[in-house]
């Protein structure tokens, strides 16, 4: 594991441990580079101030079974939330990335201070529910749009229908500190395997968005776009976007486009589907595969890296994988046999566990 610059010995170390799960003495040693005697030196303060826990003891092929260290979930924790359209959702996780509680809350958030003052008593709410809890670091929100990290305010949201609106609104109403990230990063990091050191994320909500990680970063662009692939224009004078231009991908992958028109949840629409009961509606889903197929095809020619597949739409299409791969084959030059596409297993908790990791990466590479 490469070295980030000025990252401390016990930093490396429970970066590792929160990746791996577990490791021995000797793993670390050998996975970091690290000399055995600076090894357990830091091991042991670790272990004295609680970060570290002897896990369990692991099997042998001769002599005393080595014993692995992990982090002490106990040590501390963080939360989460995501805030989108129609739903406010909430986690909370310990300091080895378990899921200690969560809840969603139907709630349309408008960005009043009325919707603030709301998401605070829910916040306190929740983490009187979860009061046995460690310490908590603080709390990470995911939001759907263009974040200004350096301004701290959230440059555009189609989704929330707001512009240049100062988040520190949060920080007044919330009790504990705050970071702030984009939804699609932040369900990237819980989505990703945690060795994991490129990929692509593309979300398909009521929008369509999308990550860049490379090199175990989060790609934020020069001007905190990247990732914006709603907005790649697949068919030159197609569809009209809401953003203004003509053939993006988005009114052609998003849920609000499939379901125009309609009056139904996306549960109904697809319930329809796999009925068979509707050949419009069907011949709209195989349409919308049709432009995933081409969307996905580019992004692998242009990045050459795995993709997944998250937000609201994608356990629908999981049920659907081979069949868009199967559209995905004729498109691409290199892999007759497009196996780089995955779906997302976490689905609606995603961004706000992402959000919480947030705070725990950022303790964890703090670590002096």
């Amino acid at each position: 594991m490469a070295k980030k610059q000025n990252q401390s010995v016990r930093s490396r170390i429970a970066e590792y441990l929160y990746s791996h799960h577990n490791a021995t003495k000797a793993e670390l040693a050998s996975e970091l580079s690290i000399s055995m005697p600076t090894l357990l030196s830091n091991v042991s303060s670790m272990i004295d101030e609680e970060i570290l826990i002897p896990d369990q003891m692991l099997e042998s092929t001769g002599g005393r079974k080595a014993t692995a260290l992990a982090l002490n979930p106990q040590y501390a924790c963080a939360a989460g939330i995501s805030i989108t359209k129609s739903n406010i959702n909430m986690v909370l996780l310990d300091f080895a990335g378990s899921i200690l509680g969560s809840v969603k809350i139907p709630y349309s958030f408008t960005g009043t201070q009325k919707d603030l003052d709301f998401l605070s008593e829910q916040f306190k709410h929740f983490l009187a529910k979860n009061a046995q809890h460690p310490k908590l670091l603080g709390c990470g929100i995911a939001l759907p749009g263009i974040i200004n990290k350096k301004a701290r305010s959230l440059t555009k949201s189609h989704v929330l229908d707001l512009q240049n609106y100062s988040l520190g609104g949060f920080q007044e109403v919330m009790p504990v500190e705050l970071l702030f990230e984009n939804d699609a990063n932040a369900a990237l990091l819980a989505e990703r395997l945690p060795t994991e050191a490129s990929l692509i994320f593309l979300n398909l909500g009521r929008t369509v968005g999308g990550t860049l990680f490379n090199q175990g970063q989060i790609a934020q662009g020069d001007h905190f776009r990247a990732g914006e692939f709603g907005h790649m224009i697949l068919y030159p004078n197609g569809k009209t976007c809401y953003c203004g231009k003509k053939g993006c991908a988005d009114p052609y992958c998003s849920t609000s486009s499939l379901l125009e028109g309609t009056n139904q949840t996306l549960n109904e629409f697809m319930k329809d589907i796999s009925n068979n009961s509707d050949p419009v509606k069907s011949k709209r889903w195989d349409e919308l595969l049709d432009t995933l197929a081409l969307l996905c095809s580019n992004l692998r020619m242009a990045f050459d890296m795995d993709i997944m597949i998250g937000g609201p739409l994608s356990s629908y299409i999981k049920s659907d994988l081979s069949r868009l791969n199967n559209k995905i084959k004729p498109l691409d030059l290199f892999d007759r046999n497009p196996d780089y596409l995955r779906i997302a297993s976490k689905e609606h908790l995603a961004p706000a566990i992402g959000a919480a990791e947030l705070f725990i990466l950022h303790n964890i590479q703090s670590l002096k």
